[in-house]
């Protein structure tokens, strides 16, 4: 292993759905400040700015037009004339970089092929990933989001989005607390910059969302707007107090300068109530080494509204006695963002005709190839001294799995053990990646473009392979304004299985985006399995919404919806009408009745001490 050195404009009919995906849609990771809808209006600006900080030196580059053979036999195999070419696209060519060994390449490439097959599954409604169809009318605000807000200190009916619960630091099992579960999220009022993080309690193994309390904010209250947490991870320490691993976030510069963090919570149960007791040893931990990982500084110097900067999300692990936190980053100089990326051929993936096709196709338009340029996102890893009430940091690692060229954006990363084997997770939007044709067809076809990316490996700290081949894991299936769209997916382990998860996430989009009174809420839970050769599948196994923990209770199928006009409400924007969606239904409404006969079996039995393996999904 590595360790640290010391050291757009689209503006078609099409568009607008796109742009209003980018502003909507946001998972205020990014509050509603200025960079994020500047990223969206300058989205087409030009890049020369970053041509001077690429890392990558020229000298690599042919500065000739002579091809090289390889280049000549991918337009052969692409059928592209070399005569159909124009001087300006001959001139690219000549700068293609063959140079797989290159000390540049660090972690695993999300490469622009599979980014190219997740948008075409997505677009196809692949059933093997499609995210299932839920009840819309049965869906409900959580009601212990009604409280006082961090902000005001008024009570008030907020928006959840990004959740996680007190996990243990080996196995990812959701913790008993003194006979509770414990959640984390980000809540805050609709339409107001306001996300903070709340603590959530419930008893262990009850499955109702109605049964979850508030304990109040995180930091108390009298929380400003400029100063912000988002998302991360939580365990418990020796001494039975819970270590808050979060995003603290500066908003001062219009911008979002965000800092890996943490604190110690001590607990006081009584009478049936959680509350915070105490906190302790709240410090940043991490804001990037600039070698590795891009720091905000580093950002800040060349970013003109296109680009995303990324220090958050942290998962905590352990290993061997050793506490690792898993985040989203952006890659530092090591690999760094820049133009010289678009030549960087192990950055395509895929077959050299299908790459070439795809290089022509970025360098021929302005706004993809500015995408291009920015796009440097990252799955990092650090590790942190043994003091687990006050932890520090320990090591810097080269990043686990990086997508220059391909996005700007691979966030909430989660890591489960399962069998020996480590499986890393993450949520992504499309339309944070260079292929407009791709997300834009996404948005047209389903309305939105969001999904789960998923790999596997025998080492933590390296060698992660793509699940099914391209890292799709889960795709969107509804429109993006519609009650039930989901976001920010985060598979948990289930007891007793290893070769399920349950993936949680948020429902509805922020901002009453669904319409009034619809605000964003906990969505139901539902299984993937996880193969032996390293491919999933979604089941039509659904649970009560805001489940974290799947049992022979777990399952309510009720919540499945059993056509097109049960998945969306009155007022809503139709559903596209085509074969493969009606398909999608009937094959999904054959798999629910097939459960519930399942559940029934179940219920009939005094004691089950296994779960039940369940239906399997039809595509």
């Amino acid at each position: 292993m590595n360790k640290k050195k010391t050291l757009v404009t689209l503006l078609s009919a099409s568009t607008l759905l796109a742009l209003s995906l980018t502003l909507t849609n946001s998972t205020v990771h990014a509050a509603d400040t200025t960079e994020q809808n500047s990223q969206v209006n300058n989205v087409n600006q030009t890049t020369s700015n970053i041509d001077s900080n690429s890392t990558n030196s020229s000298n690599n580059i042919n500065q000739n037009n002579d091809l090289e053979l390889r280049t000549e036999n991918a337009l052969r195999a692409a059928n592209i004339a070399r005569s159909s070419l124009t001087q300006e696209q001959i001139s690219n060519l000549s700068k293609i970089n063959y140079d797989t060994n290159s000390k540049s390449k660090t972690g695993t490439i999300f490469t622009y092929d599979q980014y190219r097959q997740v948008a075409q599954n997505t677009i196809n409604r692949d059933s093997r990933y499609s995210v299932p169809f839920f009840n819309a009318k049965k869906m409900k605000n959580m009601p212990a989001t009604y409280t006082r807000d961090a902000q005001t200190g008024k009570k008030a009916k907020l928006d959840i989005w990004d959740t996680w619960v007190v996990q243990d630091e080996k196995t990812g099992q959701v913790v008993n607390y003194n006979g509770y579960q414990l959640a984390i999220a980000m809540m805050g009022i609709p339409r107001k910059n306001d996300s903070h993080i709340y603590l959530l309690y419930n008893k262990y193994g009850d499955n109702e969302l109605k049964n979850w309390k508030t304990a109040g904010p995180i930091f108390g209250f009298g929380a400003s707007p400029l100063d912000q947490e988002w998302s991360g991870s939580a365990t418990v320490n020796k001494d039975g107090s819970i270590q808050l691993f979060y995003t603290d976030v500066d908003t001062r510069e219009g911008t979002n300068h965000q800092k890996i963090s943490t604190v110690n919570l001590g607990l006081e149960i009584k009478d049936g109530k959680v509350r915070i007791a105490r906190r302790s040893n709240r410090h940043v931990i991490f804001e990037g080494d600039g070698y590795y990982y891009q720091t905000y500084s580093q950002w800040k110097s060349t970013n003109k509204g296109a680009d995303n900067i990324a220090m958050r999300d942290a998962h905590v692990i352990q290993v061997d006695g050793k506490r690792y936190l898993v985040f989203e980053a952006s890659t530092g100089t090591q690999n760094y963002q820049g133009k010289d990326q678009i030549y960087n051929w192990q950055n395509y993936g895929g077959t050299d005709a299908q790459a070439i096709k795809d290089f022509l196709d970025i360098t021929g338009d302005e706004d993809m190839t500015s995408r291009a340029s920015w796009g440097n996102a990252a799955i990092g890893v650090i590790s942190l001294t043994d003091d687990e009430n006050n932890p520090q940091l320990d090591d810097v690692y080269t990043p686990l799995v990086t997508s220059p060229m391909v996005s700007d954006e691979i966030e909430r990363p989660n890591v489960i053990k399962l069998n020996g084997k480590y499986y890393l997770f993450a949520t992504t939007r499309l339309n944070r990646g260079t292929g407009n044709d791709l997300w834009l067809e996404a948005n047209k076809k389903i309305g939105d473009n969001v999904g789960l990316l998923g790999w596997v490996s025998d080492d933590l700290l390296s060698g992660y392979k793509p699940l099914n081949g391209n890292a799709d894991v889960l795709n969107c299936s509804v429109p993006f304004n519609w009650r039930t769209a989901t976001y920010s997916y985060y598979p948990v382990p289930v007891p007793g299985r290893d070769d399920l998860v349950l993936v949680t996430s948020y429902m509805t989009n922020r901002g009453y985006a669904a319409g009034s009174g619809k605000r964003s809420t906990l969505a139901p839970s539902f299984l993937v399995r996880i193969n032996s050769d390293d491919t999933t599948e979604v089941l039509d196994v659904v649970t009560n919404q805001g489940d974290w923990i799947y049992d022979e209770t777990s399952s309510n199928q009720d919540l499945l919806a059993s056509n097109i006009n049960e998945a969306r409400l009155k007022g809503e924007p139709d559903a596209p009408k085509d074969g493969v969606l009606r398909k999608l239904f009937k094959k999904q409404n054959k798999a629910k009745k097939n459960v519930k006969k399942l559940t029934k079996k179940q219920k009939n039995k005094k004691s089950v001490k296994k779960v039940k393996k369940p239906a399997k999904r039809h595509h």
